[in-house]
């Protein structure tokens, strides 16, 4: 992908409060603490954990698997996770990809919620 060009904050902010989200998305760091969030909210999470760990946002029973799947994504062997999770709220898709630099390196782990119709398509992204 070519990036090209520089957007002030402001227009950051446009940016993505005109995107087409979904719910929403976060990024955590290579130390799993949480520096951005965009979009609707996670019914576990909320932008006041800015700064804490990404872990904060996921509820215990989930850790072990948010652990598992972050190592794949560190080491290189994946550099996607693809979930389904149903919740009270209704299923959402939830897409954990990694963050990596011109090098290769491991820098942190987008997180993007798409809710999902009694389909199983996502809502509003055209996705499956």
């Amino acid at each position: 992908m070519v990036i090209a060009g520089e957007l002030t904050q402001a227009q950051l902010e446009l940016l993505f409060t005109h995107m087409p989200l979904g719910l929403g998305f976060s990024v955590a760091d290579e130390d799993d603490v949480v520096r951005f969030w965009a979009g609707e909210g996670f019914s576990s999470c909320s932008p006041k954990l800015i700064g804490r760990s990404l872990f904060d946002c996921h509820p215990k029973r989930a850790h072990a698997a948010i652990e598992s799947l972050l190592a794949d994504l560190k080491s290189g062997r994946k550099d996607l996770v693809d979930t389904i999770e149903h919740g009270k709220d209704g299923a959402e898709r939830i897409i954990y990809t990694a963050l990596r630099d011109a090098s290769g390196a491991y820098r942190g782990v987008l997180e993007t919620v798409l809710p999902i119709d009694e389909a199983g398509s996502a809502d509003e992204a055209g996705e499956a």
